[in-house]
């Protein structure tokens, strides 16, 4: 028995290996910002006016709405929310551990309470009734386009706070997550289109509009591109191929006047099957037209093009490790070293 016992102590002190309570704190202050901002983009553009944005959330929305109209109202969206989300979460937390668990469970718990809590909010109810009022005024100018453009980018910022977090709010994230331990091959982002589409469809159903699913469309379409930015970063970078003749030349006026390393590949013209060079640049969205004009006074008869490099790690670009990750390093080789003096003495 106290073997059994110590290999499970074991098992636990291996999960929890590496368990920073510091960064855990923040990246829970993170999610629960993320969570916040979501709910007020869900709870005052979107759902007040049937546009409905998708996921688990969307689908409780929807449930909720059908249960009123059958006069069942014992089942608030928050509560449906979880219990959507209830046995895909615990699922999901025995496959990616405890500090998943943690994450994703700030993550599901607070997006719910903080949309009940803003669904009672008086302040939440004189907006709306505003936007009622307003709306009537301006009847025929579109603002329903305004509900789904302000609730998707709230939405998306929102989002964008929570994986920032590495949390998750959830629902398409966990579905995804089970999918992929029985489906490889299918990925997190036909998941999450098929789910949003089929809630979409449903709203429509549901609603009995056809034009109420296309506001919710362009909200999914913001919320995807806004916490896009925040997974990917502002400061975009580009790599530049420039096949030239002059490649001495090109490489030292980069070099120079950029400040930007150069490598040199070998390729071949297979038209005229002649040895060619070609450079490839890494540079930032700032440095662009300086590279495009310094190209065309180097060499105004090359060949150029670009794709878009979303990370770059090295020298001048992101560190492989951070601060933390070399001081961890640091304390482990004193450890090794300071043992290795005990054992010789």
């Amino acid at each position: 028995m106290e073997e059994i016992k110590k290999t499970k102590k074991e098992k636990f002190n291996e999960k929890l290996k590496g368990f920073n309570i510091k960064e855990l704190l923040v990246e829970i202050l993170i999610i629960l910002a993320g969570t916040f901002v979501l709910a007020l983009g869900f709870r005052i553009f979107l759902t007040p006016h049937k546009i409905v944005p998708g996921g688990f959330m969307g689908v409780a929305q929807i449930i909720h709405d059908l249960l009123a109209s059958i006069n069942f109202n014992y089942l608030s969206v928050s509560t449906l929310y979880i219990i959507l989300n209830l046995f895909l979460y615990l699922f999901a937390v025995r496959i990616m551990g405890i500090k998943f668990g943690i994450r994703a469970g700030v993550g599901i718990f607070s997006y719910s309470l903080f949309v009940s809590l803003i669904e009672k909010s008086v302040i939440v109810e004189s907006i709306n009734n505003q936007f009622i009022a307003e709306e009537a005024q301006l009847s025929g100018i579109g603002t329903y386009i305004l509900y789904a453009i302000y609730g998707g980018i709230l939405m998306g910022v929102g989002l964008g706070l929570v994986f920032r977090g590495n949390g998750s709010t959830g629902g398409c994230d966990l579905v995804a997550i089970v999918t992929n331990k029985f489906f490889p091959t299918i990925t997190t982002g036909q998941i999450v289109m098929t789910i949003d589409g089929l809630v979409v469809i449903l709203s429509a159903i549901v609603y009995g509009s056809l034009v109420l699913p296309l506001y919710a469309l362009i909200a999914i379409f913001i919320c995807g591109k806004i916490s896009d930015m925040f997974i990917d970063g502002v400061k975009s970078l580009r790599a530049f191929y420039i096949i030239t003749n002059k490649k001495e030349e090109m490489a030292k006026a980069i070099f120079e006047r950029i400040n930007k390393g150069v490598t040199d590949i070998k390729c071949e013209g297979m038209f005229t099957h002649q040895d060619r060079d070609m450079l490839m640049v890494i540079v930032r969205r700032a440095q662009v037209i300086k590279l495009k004009q310094l190209v065309k006074e180097v060499d105004g008869e090359s060949f150029m093009f670009s794709s878009v490099v979303k990370e770059a790690y090295g020298k001048g670009f992101l560190s492989f490790s951070s601060k933390k990750d070399k001081k961890s390093l640091i304390k482990k080789e004193k450890k090794t070293e300071n043992t290795n003096e005990q054992k010789s003495e």
